[in-house]
Formats: structure tokens, C-alpha cells, sequence
């Protein structure tokens, strides 16, 4: 037998309560209707930024956290980085925009979001001429920036 609360501004729906559980599953149940309802309470302009707006907000992210950072491993796996991967495709020719202004470690996420690698093994570790091959590599896939 459960009971059954509704949570009207959660937006999701009722939930039910099992009985026999004491205080701690009526006060998880709320923790987790709490959360929900922070979550989709995110003011719209977080919720509705275009692909260019929230790359651009990561991209001075990560820039302003990563500055003085000399490890790729950080810098890769900066939060903001990793968020910039999860932007897929459409991030691609954000990245080689900024990649052609400024050669940077752009090729983790272009790598991890086209599957491509265009650089030649004894151009690795060579900023200038990756960032060329990576350069080369969208204008022959047609992507514009």
C-alpha cells in the first residue's frame, strides 16, 4: 500500500510514498521533488541560449579557469571543455573559428566530437601545424566559419 503526494510545481505529476518507510522516504521523496523543481526552474536565458552564446560563455570559462594551466589532461577535462564537446557538431566550426584566430587545444574536442584526426603523426605536438590540419581538414569537409 503507498500513498500518493503531489508536488504541483514540480511538474511531475504525483508521486508515491511507500508506507512502512518511516520520515526517511518522505523526506528523500521531497529532497528529490526539491531538486527537480530547482532544476526546471533554470531563469530562461540559461535554458534557451543559442549554440554560439553557450559556446562563447564556456569558451571564457574555461579561458579565465585555465589560463595558467599547462596540463592538457586539466585542460581537457575542465568542466566548461568537457561542456563545449557535449555542444556535438555545431560547436565544430565555433571551434576552428577560434582555432584559426588562435592555435589553442581545440583538437580533444574536435577529435572527440567528428571522430576525425587529421594530423600527421609527426606534426603531433606541434600547436601551429595542428591547428592548420585541423583547419584544412573543415574547409575540405565544406564547414563554414
Amino acid at each position: 500500500m503507498s500513498q500518493v503526494i503531489v508536488f504541483p510545481s514540480a511538474g511531475v505529476g504525483p508521486m508515491p510514498i511507500a508506507t512502512g518507510f518511516g520520515e526517511d522516504a518522505k523526506t528523500i521523496t521531497l529532497r528529490f521533488v526539491e531538486a527537480l523543481d530547482h532544476y526546471w526552474q533554470l531563469p530562461v536565458s540559461r535554458r534557451s541560449a543559442s549554440i554560439p552564446e553557450r559556446f562563447y560563455e564556456l569558451l571564457s570559462e574555461w579561458k579565465a579557469e585555465c589560463s595558467f594551466t599547462s596540463s592538457v589532461t586539466k585542460l581537457v577535462m575542465h568542466p566548461a571543455y568537457q561542456h563545449i564537446i557535449g555542444l556535438g557538431s555545431e560547436a565544430v566550426p565555433l571551434i576552428l573559428r577560434e582555432l584559426e584566430k588562435s592555435p589553442d587545444n581545440w583538437f580533444w574536442a574536435l577529435n572527440a566530437i567528428t571522430g576525425a584526426d587529421p594530423v600527421s603523426p609527426s606534426d603531433r605536438g606541434r600547436i601551429k601545424k595542428m591547428a592548420d590540419a585541423w583547419i584544412q581538414w573543415g574547409k575540405e569537409q565544406g564547414i563554414r566559419w
